[in-house]
């Protein structure tokens, strides 16, 4: 399939970046696919083919984070820019009679949605799917933090030392300072994108990925791990109510498929060719 079939808006940026982990500099192409209604759906951008790494040598209250490894990424892919929103999602469950996710009052529109299980984001992808005739998934664990990391080899993409004005965390329970009164998430795309032009990637809500729950395997590739607990998947990424130190790219836990969590939110690949 086309890169360009049913695109129906494509912007592209130049971005230079010279912070410690030296990402190269690159052009992101942001474009978003045409759903039969004629409307938007969400902006992607396209991630590159290349190296890097994932995971890390360290361990959270959560768990241990590593082994850290290289990775390699042959197929470049494209991936939504924020978080799926409210909005986004509520189109689907509306087009397709499911139950509204609960906001807990937070507001819906371009908040991140939250309260969805693994199941329910799966489902919003074979719609989104079944409406551009473009294939959309969950991530792979390996593709997220590829994505994520945009070329860096630092904590957060953009250095080893939490920056205030990054990423949207917990000020009032760990070393956040973003002046958040209470815990809870933001709009998207308030913070700085990172190298490859993604929102959040380390915080406001935490992102189901496709991965099953294995304690001895990890993966090299953008392959997603399918053995273990299967009826557990992979977390990835901090969120609003998490410390600073836990909101780093290797950040992962495991949760059972049909989990439902005020901080658990996803985005979403597209494939391309």
């Amino acid at each position: 399939m086309s890169l360009l079939k049913n695109i129906v808006a494509v912007s592209t940026l130049s971005l230079f970046i010279v912070s410690c982990g030296k990402p190269p500099s690159f052009t992101a192409d942001f474009f978003s696919d045409k759903l039969s209604d004629g409307s938007e759906g969400p902006q992607l951008t396209v991630i590159p083919a290349g190296a890097g790494i994932a995971g890390e040598e360290y361990t959270t209250s959560i768990g241990y984070l590593g082994p850290q490894r290289a990775i390699k990424n042959s197929t470049a892919f494209a991936i939504t820019r924020a978080e799926v929103t409210f909005a986004q999602y509520d189109k689907f469950a509306n087009a397709t009679n499911r139950a509204l996710p609960d906001d807990r009052g937070w507001g819906r529109g371009d908040m991140p949605v939250i309260n969805v299980s693994w199941m329910d984001a799966t489902a919003y992808a074979k719609w989104l799917t079944e409406q551009t005739n473009q294939y959309y998934r969950l991530p792979s664990e390996t593709e997220w933090e590829y994505a994520a990391r945009a070329g860096t080899k630092t904590v957060y993409w953009w250095g080893d030392e939490y920056i205030q004005s990054k990423e949207h965390c917990d000020r009032d329970i760990g070393n956040c300072t973003t002046g958040t009164e209470a815990a809870q998430p933001w709009i998207s795309g308030r913070y700085d994108a990172n190298p490859y032009g993604l929102y959040d990637v380390t915080s406001n809500v935490a992102e189901w990925v496709l991965d099953c729950d294995d304690e001895n395997r990890r993966s090299n590739d953008t392959t997603p791990v399918n053995t273990g607990d299967c009826e557990y998947r992979i977390v990835k990424g901090g969120s609003y109510s998490d410390r600073a130190h836990n909101i780093r790219l290797s950040a992962r836990s495991a949760l059972f498929i049909d989990t439902k969590y005020p901080s658990v939110g996803f985005r979403l690949v597209r494939e391309i060719h």
